[in-house]
């Protein structure tokens, strides 16, 4: 016990240096500059913003740390260190990758080609089941905190789809600054080091090119980047968060017992090396698949106005309306369309009644006074029926299109 509460105590005191850290810094303005983007492409299509980006920041700043907590845990409880990882090889590969798609920035990708590389030509000399086992650990940081907070502050979206026309979806986005800690290996005990005695059988993802019986490890703060990029279209964001993340863990713990296997033996390092990126783009395009044939929330209904989003305190919020619900009729007059809306809006009622079908099909009715100054807003954005709206379409994701054309090409004659 006295050991787990001392490295616990270790990676608590190291955790701020990597939040003093500029490149922290560094990726908290990348993180602003990302949210602040989504506001403005909410700003730009529905004339609000849902949340402010700054308290989104300190609200990915706040998991972000917690989970960079639980993944330092990890990985001193695992001993990943960065001794012959090809981290200096990893980041310019995923750099490039991320020319052809954004999401091939992930280190699964990047990671898993240099693993391949040194295990088929022996260059760069690279320990595979430690970045490896370094790259699961990031994922499975990333799972829980899209399990935590994936959801929150998802952007409501119109998409294209070829059956149904325009039907409303949630475009969820978050990023998290990660500062967490690794490991790095030494030769001999430097003066003025608080050492610890590790278990035997620690650590348990072994260096291949460490003599173990004279290594120090020390602890190195150091600062990710994590990010998750969704769609939610036939369930709500709550419900497509928690799927997300148990399937990433299920990826990200499968990609950590097999870094455990490839540091003992040499067979599974390709096992891991080929299921980082395989694995992932899996996870990728099985996701998108399943929202593309699944029957969407957000449709068109036959007669009234669906609800895709409500805005916090809004009068909508304040009459009991709900995503998914169906406005049929304001003060006895039917909501077919946007121009209805406008109609009633136009008279600035300073009572406004309306008849409403919620998710359970049941009918309700709901009352509001907006007595002196007269309604304006309800603050909802509605599924348009037949209005021309900006709308953004659902492909396949780059590598698996690039493929498909790749071998689709005819040879010229």
């Amino acid at each position: 016990m006295n050991l787990v509460i001392k490295l616990i105590t270790f990676i608590l005191l190291g955790i701020p240096q990597a939040i003093f850290n500029p490149f922290f810094w560094f990726v908290l303005v990348i993180v602003y500059i990302q949210y602040k983007r989504a506001a403005d492409f909410e700003e730009k299509m529905f004339g609000f913003v849902t949340t402010n980006p700054i308290k989104r920041v300190s609200s990915s700043l706040l998991y972000g740390i917690f989970g960079g907590f639980l993944g330092s845990v990890i990985v001193v409880a695992l001993g990943v260190s960065i001794a012959g990882s090809g981290l200096s090889y990893v980041w310019p590969l995923a750099l490039l990758l991320m020319l052809i798609s954004p999401h091939l920035m992930c280190f699964s990708y990047a990671g898993g080609i240099i693993s391949v590389i040194s295990l088929l030509f022996g260059v760069p000399k690279v320990d595979v089941a430690g970045l490896m086992a370094l790259v699961g650990v990031l994922h499975a940081v990333e799972s829980l905190l899209i399990y935590l907070s994936g959801h929150l502050n998802a952007s409501p979206v119109f998409i294209k789809d070829e059956k149904r026309g325009i039907i409303g979806g949630y475009l969820m986005q978050s990023f998290w600054p990660v500062p967490f800690i690794l490991l790095t290996i030494a030769t001999g005990i430097p003066s003025g080091v608080d050492a610890v005695n590790m278990p035997d059988w620690w650590p348990i993802i072994r260096p291949p090119f460490v003599d173990l019986e004279n290594a120090l490890y020390l602890m190195l703060p150091v600062v990710a980047a994590l990010g998750y990029g969704d769609f939610a279209l036939t369930r709500l964001p709550g419900k497509k968060g928690r799927e997300s993340a148990f399937n990433l863990l299920i990826f990200s713990t499968l990609l950590i017992l097999l870094s455990v296997l490839a540091s003992r033996i040499n067979f599974f390092k390709y096992i891991a090396a080929l299921f980082a990126p395989v694995g992932h783009e899996y996870l990728i395009n099985i996701g998108k698949t399943k929202e593309k044939k699944g029957d969407p929330l957000f449709t068109v209904p036959p007669f009234g106005m669906r609800i895709l989003y409500v805005l916090e305190n809004s009068p909508a919020e304040k009459m009991g309306l709900k995503p998914g619900d169906i406005i049929l009729s304001i003060n006895n007059k039917a909501v077919n369309s946007i121009e209805d809306l406008k109609e009633i809006k136009a008279l600035a009622p300073a009572y406004l009644w309306m008849e409403y079908l919620n998710t359970k099909n049941e009918v309700k009715y709901s009352e509001m006074s907006f007595y002196p100054y007269g309604f304006e807003n309800l603050g909802v954005v509605l599924i348009p029926r037949g209005e021309e709206v900006p709308a953004i379409s659902l492909e396949e994701s780059s590598l698996i299109k690039k493929i498909k054309n790749l071998f689709s090409k005819k040879p010229s004659s």
